[in-house]
């Protein structure tokens, strides 16, 4: 009987044991993974409720080759809705988001788990693979001899979900390249002490992405002040271009929808309306209060400052804030902190039809060990669900 080793029992491991049993039921399956459970960074996705692909499925949220992007999301195994629902999911859709129709993660983690164990798939949990070795036609993984071998254990993205990074090791002794590693879809460390206080606040915003003058992206969304960081998914999409970029900041527009010369009126007829108000309470209008405060501190307006001692050219450095509210960013928040990994094994050393190595027969990679993600919205666990679906199948089928 031929043998298979699945190392990663991740989204895209359990999604390759499933395809490869269902092409070759004859084939005896082991599937490894570090963790003591199986799928737990699924159940962290979507604040719970697991956004596990999309109804827009562009090039544009995806990054990496786009040939290989344009292989995979073209396959019939990119058809993650579909997959769900012959394992008993209904899904459920939201703008574009598709979730499970229970609204609950942990839906899709256990319809795959009991698709597994229905399979007779052997599942070995806390089990770290240290190594994986070709010797004649056999891999030997700890020691164990096998016909073919999957790795799929995740890059170093939120290690405390199981991915350690400790898979790269295991694709460059079999001559693989890195390209290389940074964290993405994460909150961005910022500078400005000013800030301290916005710890919580939430705004409407077009965040755009400066390094120097160079505008590197911009996003629209909901921006979140977090402790001495800011996230949200605008901010999340645009952490990857952080990458080996210098003096970046982020402007803010918190006003998108209205144009210069609207606010400068309103604020105006605000300030007239109510010469003894506080002026505070104008902004308070438009955003929010500690926002406010921040816009009036960074135009020279002091707390508690009557509007009738607002002068028009202090209106316009108000104006200029709420159009152009600038943060200078340090870094992006860590791995540790990262829902992704940016770059990974090279795709051009990868077939995109099969997922399997370029360098080593029988040898499969996919998920996101790979040089290739997505922005927030379910596009990550899409590709991690099709790259494993597809080194299911072309394994089951080399094997059978």
């Amino acid at each position: 009987m031929k043998k298979l080793a699945i190392i990663g029992a991740g989204a895209s491991g359990l999604c390759a044991a499933i395809e490869a049993s269902k092409i070759n039921p004859d084939l005896n399956i082991t599937i490894f993974d570090r963790m003591q459970k199986c799928g737990k960074k699924i159940l962290a996705t979507g604040n719970g409720r697991c956004i596990f692909t999309n109804e827009d499925l562009s090039l544009k949220h995806f990054y990496g080759d786009d040939e290989f992007l344009k292989s995979l999301l073209s396959s019939d195994f990119s058809d993650i809705k579909a997959f769900f629902k012959n394992i008993g999911v209904l899904s459920y859709e939201e703008d574009g988001r598709i979730y499970p129709r229970s609204q609950q993660a942990s839906t899709i983690k256990d319809a795959l788990l009991k698709s597994i164990e229905s399979k007779n798939i052997i599942v070995k949990t806390d089990c770290q693979i240290n190594q994986v070795k070709k010797i004649n036609n056999s891999f030997l993984v700890n020691g164990e001899k096998f016909d073919g071998v999957i790795i799929c254990g995740g890059g170093k993205a939120s290690s405390v979900h199981g991915s350690d990074g400790s898979c790269y090791n295991l694709a460059k002794e079999f001559g693989h390249t890195l390209t290389p590693l940074y964290p993405a879809l994460c909150g961005l460390v910022i500078s400005d002490k000013d800030l301290n206080l916005l710890k919580g606040v939430r705004a409407e915003a077009l965040a755009r992405l400066y390094s120097g003058n160079a505008l590197l992206g911009s996003e629209m969304g909901e921006i979140q002040f977090t402790d001495k960081a800011i996230s949200g998914i605008p901010v999340m999409n645009l952490s990857h271009l952080c990458e080996n970029k210098k003096n970046l900041k982020i402007s803010l527009d918190l006003c998108p929808e209205i144009n210069e010369k609207d606010l400068f009126n309103h604020i105006k007829q605000s300030v007239n309306n109510s010469p003894e108000a506080e002026f505070e309470t104008v902004l308070n209008g438009i955003v929010n209060l500690k926002l406010g405060f921040a816009v009036m501190n960074r135009s020279g307006i002091k707390s508690q400052t009557k509007c009738n001692k607002v002068n028009d050219f202090q209106i316009k450095n108000v104006l200029n804030q709420l159009k152009k509210f600038e943060i200078s960013i340090k870094s992006a928040k860590g791995f540790d902190n990262a829902q992704v990994t940016k770059g990974g094994v090279k795709t051009a050393e990868v077939s995109p039809v099969t997922m399997m190595s370029k360098k080593e027969e029988g040898l499969f990679l996919c998920g996101e060990i790979l040089d290739i993600h997505g922005d927030c919205g379910g596009y990550n666990l899409h590709l991690a669900f099709t790259t494993g679906r597809i080194a299911g199948h072309s394994a089951g089928k080399l094997l059978k």
